[in-house]
């Protein structure tokens, strides 16, 4: 038990700790935007991938302008940037439709309650997209 607390505490006090409780927190403001287009254009009739797109362009936004002078703080005014930022993106707008897709047609999930895996991955791919690759 002794090796766990400090293996908690070593995590807690790693300066990469405050950096991951922002972009969670940057991430839940993601999800609400994602989620909100997502399920309010699903309710206005439009397909299950419009209405992911639409939300995920919305989240990508967001998550471009609070990750960088909110989470990572970077200065630089890099299109390399921009672009490695957008493909992060792009594989996780590519693992949405797929969790989508999967959900409903091998699960039987709802398209609006397929949304939620969805997020849940796409948080873990950008993460680690952007703390690595993107903001590095």
């Amino acid at each position: 038990m002794g090796k766990i607390k400090d293996k908690i505490r070593a995590i807690i006090s790693s300066p990469t700790f405050p950096q991951f409780i922002k972009f969670s927190l940057v991430g839940v403001l993601n999800t609400l935007v994602f989620y909100g287009i997502y399920y309010l254009l699903l309710r206005l009739g439009f397909f299950y991938v419009v209405a992911a797109t639409a939300g995920t362009v919305a989240g990508i936004i967001n998550s471009y302008i609070f990750n960088k002078l909110f989470v990572f703080k970077t200065k630089r005014r890099s299109i390399s940037e921009v672009i490695k930022f957008m493909i992060v993106y792009g594989v996780q707008y590519l693992s949405n439709i797929l969790v989508i897709f999967l959900c409903i047609t091998y699960i039987g999930i709802s398209a609006e309650l397929a949304g939620i895996p969805a997020v849940g991955i796409g948080v873990i791919i950008s993460f680690l997209g952007h703390k690595f690759w993107s903001f590095r």
